[in-house]
């Protein structure tokens, strides 16, 4: 095959009989840096890390090599994410996820610690009342000679917490964009923020399916229509078991109790359930509290981060297709879907079933037992003594009467 090198700015050119193929190579640098591409160190290279240092004693020059990582980058790392025992693959991934986690908070804290004086002028002139977040902002930009930041940026520290300035210092905390009131109910302040968390804090051995006890939740709706049934469709992630239930609407707070029902029938070991955003889990917070687990809910329009339910859906749609009336489907048919799905031979499990799966790791682990005597809603009524007293009257004097 004929080629042609060029020196300096290299063009190497390979003829075929049908094509012509250019590859534009850059001017060649230090001979030690030619063969090193960058390469993201992740938990699988700190696990090989660790093993060549601690094990089997290498040099970080060898290492280096070996990982083809520079010499510099590799050295950077067992620095940095090193303890007081040394360089540990497990404590060098925590000390990474914390510094991801937290760099645009510290970025966040920088920025606005650059506007001291800003922040001075505005605590002095500011008054809720008088003279709104904007007018003082007016007011400082337009009367002294010191940089400023935008409104938007005063309005994001605001809503942060941390500036000199707190949302509850503002005259209407609860309006947004439109007008619309964002008032959220009493329960919802007090129980729901403590118990419901966003995926991205989802630990590690949830998302790694390392232990058991985790479960995904999802409606699998009917025909659209009012007074139509839904399946709720409940998947332990380790086993894949799933168990399917007809429910009548999308009631949040039926849904709720439905869910805790099936938990304390069949003495479910539940740790967490990861949800989406869909209105009919929006008082699983209430479940969360009463079982004292974490509900973990998915980002919008992010199906993947509930892979398992959401295979598990899909054979349930090869027995009943979209737009199925539900209304028409006894709850016996929908047990032997379920019978059906969860007895299929899985190749991830070894070619055991999901079922088998499930029970040998429910001997094992069985988790909390809820007493059959626990209820989800407390439904009676406060014993009030002024209508206790009112009431004993009345009954006295329809008797005296009588």
């Amino acid at each position: 095959m004929p080629h042609c090198n060029l020196q300096g700015n290299t063009l190497f050119i390979w003829k075929n009989i049908n094509r012509v193929f250019f590859y534009k190579k850059s001017p060649e640098r230090n001979s030690r840096h030619t063969n090193m591409n960058y390469i993201k160190i992740d938990y699988k290279i700190r696990n090989i890390i660790d093993i060549y240092l601690n094990i089997e004693n290498k040099t970080i020059s060898k290492i280096s090599k070996m990982l083809n990582i520079s010499r510099k980058s590799l050295w950077n790392e067992i620095k940095i994410n090193s303890n007081y025992w040394g360089y540990n693959a497990n404590s060098a991934q925590e000390k990474h996820d914390n510094r991801e986690k937290w760099k645009n908070h510290f970025k966040f804290i920088n920025n606005m610690n650059l506007y001291n004086e800003y922040s001075i002028q505005f605590k002095k002139k500011y008054n809720k009342n008088t003279f709104s977040i904007e007018l003082t902002h007016l007011y400082i930009k337009n009367n002294f000679d010191f940089k400023t930041p935008s409104l938007k940026t005063i309005y994001n520290w605001i809503n942060s917490n941390f500036w000199v300035i707190k949302k509850k210092d503002i005259l209407r905390k609860d309006y947004k964009k439109g007008g619309k009131r964002l008032k959220a109910p009493a329960h919802i302040k007090l129980v729901g923020t403590r118990w419901i968390r966003p995926f991205w804090a989802r630990p590690r051995e949830i998302n790694e399916r390392s232990t058991f006890g985790h479960w995904e939740i999802d409606l699998i709706v009917g025909k659209q229509k009012a007074g139509h049934s839904h399946i709720l469709s409940f998947v332990e992630r380790f086993s894949r078991y799933g168990i399917l239930v007809k429910v009548p609407n999308k009631n949040p707070w039926k849904i709720n109790l439905i869910v805790f029902n099936i938990i304390k029938k069949l003495r479910l070991n539940v740790k967490s359930i990861t949800c989406d955003n869909g209105f009919e889990f929006s008082s699983l917070f209430i479940l969360a509290y009463k079982l004292k687990i974490y509900i973990y809910r998915a980002d919008p329009y992010a199906s993947q981060q509930r892979g398992t339910n959401e295979n598990f859906n899909g054979y349930v749609r090869r027995f009943f297709k979209k737009k199925t009336d539900f209304n028409l489907v006894s709850d016996e048919e929908i047990f032997n879907v379920q019978h059906n799905i969860n007895n299929i031979p899985r190749k991830i499990h070894g070619y055991l079933s999901a079922s088998e799966v499930y029970e040998l790791c429910k001997i094992k682990d069985p988790g909390k037992i809820i007493s059959e005597n626990s209820t989800l809603y407390n439904w009676e009524r406060s014993n009030n003594k002024s209508n206790k007293s009112k009431n004993n009257f009345w009954r006295l004097k329809n008797n005296k009467e009588i």
